[in-house]
């Protein structure tokens, strides 16, 4: 699978995949708190996207996403979209086009 790049806001974001231990502990930690956390949103992104060829750290997160919190979850959203760690959206993409009572 190829990076893409998503428009949020004013800035363009290059989305990455995890590692399957990352995407697994991500996974893990949302589950256990029921949601997520502001660890869960940083290590999201912090190794779900870069900025260009720039990658994220937390500096970086603190000073880019300051007073921009609907398009920090907006990017927390697409990196696990992206990354297949949400399993009602990959349901929705299976059934597309299998209508109820089709034989396909």
């Amino acid at each position: 699978m190829e990076n893409e790049i998503k428009q949020i806001g004013e800035t363009s974001y290059v989305l990455k995949l995890f590692p399957a231990m990352t995407g697994l502990s991500i996974i893990s930690r949302i589950e256990k708190s029921g949601g997520f956390t502001e660890d869960i949103v940083l290590e999201v992104s912090t190794k779900g996207c870069a900025i260009g060829s720039t990658s994220i750290d937390r500096k970086k997160f603190d000073k880019h996403f300051a007073g921009k919190y609907a398009e920090m979850m907006e990017l927390f959203a697409e990196i696990l979209k992206y990354n297949k760690l949400f399993p009602e959206a990959q349901e929705a993409e299976g059934e597309e086009g299998n209508e109820e009572g089709s034989e396909d």
